[in-house]
């Protein structure tokens, strides 16, 4: 397995990235302990997916730099208190008073690959051209826990673009196809229907940036 090629972080990337890890590694050091700390970052995730990406006006009031500090502190105890574990809230708080609301999912990100680490795991995302059934995605969490040598956080995205393929994303790392071997023995454990989706694939692993 070997890099092939990885993204080149822009200086706003960079930024970005250190004040994510500056302020998850801040909250996870408060929310201390294995099954707080989960709790916490799930909350974090759901924050991210389930509230600013389908919530756009909720993101723009949070981030508008026109908005008083006070105004956003009565926002976030209204959508959020009572709601969401108090560290977070505070967090919240602390952002909206640092200006750096707008960080909140580089915070996300970091927190979730923090508590990854600290569990000895990585998130893998994989995309098939094709839905994988459950027991489908347990073979592959099996098969790529060989891999990595690591326990595996699996995400599945179905992009029909992939044209029957298997893309797997480790953070910005690039894997050559030195795993053949590996798919092959994929295909074999999890049958004929993954055999669809992995088919193009050519017993090739291949994350892209």
């Amino acid at each position: 397995m070997t890099e092939q090629t990885k993204k080149i972080p822009t200086v706003f990337d960079s930024e970005e990235q250190h004040v994510g890890e500056v302020y998850a590694r801040a909250l996870l050091g408060v929310a201390q302990g294995p099954s707080k700390i989960d709790s916490v970052v799930e909350q974090l995730e759901s924050l991210v997916v389930d509230v600013l990406d389908k919530s756009p006006k909720i993101e723009f009031a949070l981030t508008n730099p026109k908005m008083s500090v006070e105004d956003k502190w009565g926002m976030i105890d209204r959508v959020f208190g009572g709601k969401m574990d108090p560290t977070l809230v505070t967090l919240l708080k602390v952002l909206a008073r640092r200006q750096r609301l707008g960080s909140l999912r580089a915070i996300q990100k970091s927190a979730s690959d923090l508590r990854d680490e600290m569990a000895g795991r990585i998130q893998v995302q994989v995309t098939v051209a094709n839905a994988l059934d459950r027991s489908a995605q347990d073979a592959l969490v099996s098969k790529l826990k060989t891999v990595f040598n690591k326990d595996v956080r699996l995400n599945v995205k179905v992009d029909p673009s992939v044209l029957g393929g298997l893309i797997v994303r480790v953070g910005d790392t690039v894997f050559d196809g030195s795993v053949d071997g590996q798919l092959a023995a994929l295909r074999a454990t999890v049958g004929q229907r993954s055999e669809t989706a992995l088919r193009s694939a050519s017993g090739t692993l291949v994350q892209t940036p």
